[in-house]
């Protein structure tokens, strides 16, 4: 493909992309929230009969009930207050700012960074670092004076205090519903994979990662309320790995809709705080089913509902103290330090990205201060919109940023034209103006997260709305914020494109990073069969958890490259990487399984593993090594050592005079796993490698595959 026709296919997919609609909408309840705000606001700004008061207060509701509606980690009164006071700080710091001039834009690329770089603590916190940014170049940009401009932080202090407010009022519910809804999601996840008649080629740990994160995020104080919902995290680990390793052959004998349903009823209770057993039809297939599988999952599912009661009974840490001590609270302040540090240096991720927003937000600053008026249809000598869209258009990723700068100036346009066309006829009062505004602004609330489209569109004939009932030339609102808008979204279209961010070149190091864990992971696991009790928990938790956050910056990487201009500069194609997708996930599953059978005594331990573990870490410190080189992997090199290994060592003798049957089953057992290991290892390097295919398959049964085979088939 050239990079004309790359180009164009890109962006006729982001502009697609850019008019999707989703129904997708925030919590009824924060919705409802937000809109008493405004309306709180509004009415007491027509009992002070003061525009500019009513103005200001709405404008103070508008962003934080905006900030309330994303993505609430932690209590929705302490986000609240988090927001309200951070934007009215900037506000006030603003105005205090505004007399610097154009000195101004090197303190608003200085914020700029440090919100482009707060994305590191997720997308959420990103956004609100942003509406911070917001606040600053509002009085900044918009203060008439520092007299002027303290009247107008006092009035969205005013706003952002009403936003904290109605956070207090009824319902309550119970607590924790984000680390509710985030167990929930992964409850819901497991019953799909039941559900499945087939195991799935691939399934995102995206649900897991989402949940422990959000566990993280609770105090100390709070943890031991919450410890049902950490021990359903634990249990749920389990049941994943027992699903993943259900028999396929004997898939009709499965009971996966009870299974599912059973994991339904969990995830219903945990998010509705509701009791919601499964139906007697589900018990009782569930009481009838016997076999192996049976005995390994049968207890995990009942031990979740068993949890899922216990929260619901508001028990607290009765009985859960191991879990709690597997789940320990971390310093807030230090682990946000190390998450930002870790993108401060050149070539992290979101490094890139806050320049981009860094430069972007001062560059639209300067254009729109320099030609802000449009040859008289818009407020000359102000930035702030262009600067605002600039800001929120950039996103980390290529798809996102164009699509969002496609959407906002066609959102924003047509609004403009709509409003312009509804205030066309004169006699509006000043009650009917408050009264859309009103109506407007929780229109924005309710499609938040249907679409940058639809929500400019709402949020552009609030603005004018807004400026009409100060009385400040609207008219050069119904033109000059659609143009600021376009202006903005182009300057901030051309800043990704001159410093980009393209996932073709990233995937091979990401790959490495991922095979770089896998190193510490894989034998750490091997060497726990050697002696019962070897393997550290805690470590293989961070480990775990390492490996699971690098496959999902592998799987984005991946998912991003259809998005992109240069995907066809890809060192893999799409079937390629598809492949290696699954060849990761296979080795994930083996890791799973390792852990999973550990021996859990002295007469389960297999000290011939030890060997093995050595060797499988020199060969992936050396596999990692190539893949970041961008060299190309020789297949069977790892088979063949473990070959040798396992018959050197004694691992492939499954002969055991002293056992009644003369077989070692343990050593069978540890043989099977790494040998399964192995295999999913050199899955990988085959896909890797340039030479054909059945260089792998033709090395698949070694000489202790094949002794094994034989001795097991004898016993």
């Amino acid at each position: 493909m050239s990079e004309v026709k790359a180009w164009g296919s890109a962006l006729q997919h982001s502009f697609r992309a850019a008019l999707k609609v989703e129904r997708v909408f925030s919590d009824p309840w924060a919705i409802a929230r937000a809109v008493l705000a405004v309306i709180a606001a509004s009415v007491i700004g027509a009992l002070l009969d003061d525009p500019l008061a009513w103005a200001m207060m709405t404008v103070g509701t508008f962003i934080c009930g905006i900030g309330t509606l994303l993505a609430p980690i932690r209590h929705r009164a302490v986000n609240a207050l988090a927001l309200g006071a951070g934007f009215t700080l900037a506000t006030l710091i603003g105005v205090f700012l505004h007399p610097m001039g154009w000195w101004f834009l090197i303190v608003l690329a200085l914020a700029a960074y440090l919100a482009g770089l707060w994305r590191a603590l997720g997308v959420a916190p990103g956004i609100r670092a942003c509406l911070v940014t917001i606040g600053l170049m509002i009085t900044a940009d918009l203060s008439p004076g520092v007299s002027a401009g303290l009247t107008m932080v006092r009035w969205i202090a005013a706003g952002a205090a009403l936003v904290v407010l109605v956070q207090l009022l009824p319902p309550y519910g119970r607590r924790h519903p984000a680390q509710r809804k985030a167990v929930a999601a992964v409850y819901r996840t497991l019953a799909d994979t039941a559900r499945a008649g087939e195991p799935a080629p691939y399934l995102s740990s995206a649900p897991f990662t989402a949940a422990r994160s959000a566990l993280d995020l609770l105090p100390g104080f709070a943890r031991p309320a919450a410890a049902p919902l950490y021990g359903l995290l634990t249990e749920a680990e389990n049941i994943r790995r027992a699903l993943l390793f259900l028999p396929t052959g004997r898939a009709a004998r499965l009971p996966r809709p009870a299974i599912a349903e059973a994991l339904d009823a969990v995830a219903r209770t945990v998010l509705t705080a509701q009791r919601q057993d499964a139906d007697a039809e589900t018990a009782r297939l569930l009481d009838s089913w016997t076999g192996p599988e049976a005995e390994a999952l049968r207890p995990r599912l009942q031990e979740a509902a068993r949890l899922a009661d216990h929260w619901l009974e508001s028990r607290g840490p009765d009985g859960l103290d191991q879990v709690l001590d597997a789940f320990p609270a971390e310093n807030a302040l230090r682990s946000g330090w190390r998450r930002l540090r870790a993108e401060l240096r050149p070539g992290a991720p979101l490094f890139l990205h806050a320049i981009r927003i860094a430069v972007g937000t001062a560059a639209g600053e300067a254009v729109g201060r320099a030609c802000g008026d449009f040859w008289g249809y818009a407020l000359p000598d102000h930035g702030f919109w262009a600067a605002l869209t600039t800001m929120l258009v950039l996103f980390p990723d290529y798809g996102h940023t164009f699509a969002r700068g496609w959407a906002r100036p066609i959102g924003s346009i047509l609004g403009g034209l709509a409003a312009w066309v509804v205030l066309l006829p004169s006699g509006w009062s000043a009650g009917w103006l408050v009264a859309v505004a009103t109506v407007l602004a929780a229109c924005v609330f309710l499609t938040l997260r249907v679409g940058q489209l639809v929500l400019n569109f709402f949020i552009t004939a609030w603005i004018v709305f807004l400026i009409s009932r100060l009385g400040s030339a609207p008219h050069l609102i119904e033109w000059g914020r659609p143009a600021d808008t376009l202006v903005g979204a182009l300057l901030g279209l051309v800043v990704f494109v001159a410093i980009p961010t393209y996932h073709h070149h990233r995937t091979h190091e990401l790959l490495a990073d991922w095979l770089r864990v896998q190193r510490r992971l894989l034998p750490a696991l091997v060497t726990g069969y050697a002696e019962a009790g070897a393997v550290d928990a805690a470590e293989i938790d961070v480990l775990r958890r390492q490996a699971r956050q690098a496959r999902e910056r592998l799987d984005g990487a991946i998912a991003s490259l259809g998005h992109e201009p240069r995907r066809h500069r890809s060192r893999w194609s799409a079937a390629e990487l598809t492949g290696i997708q699954h060849a990761v996930y296979e080795i994930s599953r083996c890791a799973s399984v390792l852990y999973d059978r550990q021996p859990g005594s002295a007469a389960d331990a297999v000290p011939e593993t030890a060997e093995f573990a050595a060797v499988l870490d020199h060969h992936l410190a050396e596999l990692a090594a190539v893949v970041a080189a961008k060299g190309r992997p020789a297949p069977g090199e790892l088979r063949a050592a473990f070959d040798t290994t396992a018959t050197r060592s004694g691992l492939a003798d499954l002969v055991d005079p002293a056992a009644p049957d003369g077989v070692a089953h343990a050593r069978g057992r540890a043989l099977t796993l790494c040998l399964r290991t192995v295999t999913a290892v050199e899955e990988l390097v085959s896909r890797l490698a340039t030479g054909p295919q059945d260089q792998a398959s033709s090395s698949s049964t070694g000489p202790a595959a094949r002794r094994a085979a034989t001795t097991l088939a004898g016993s």
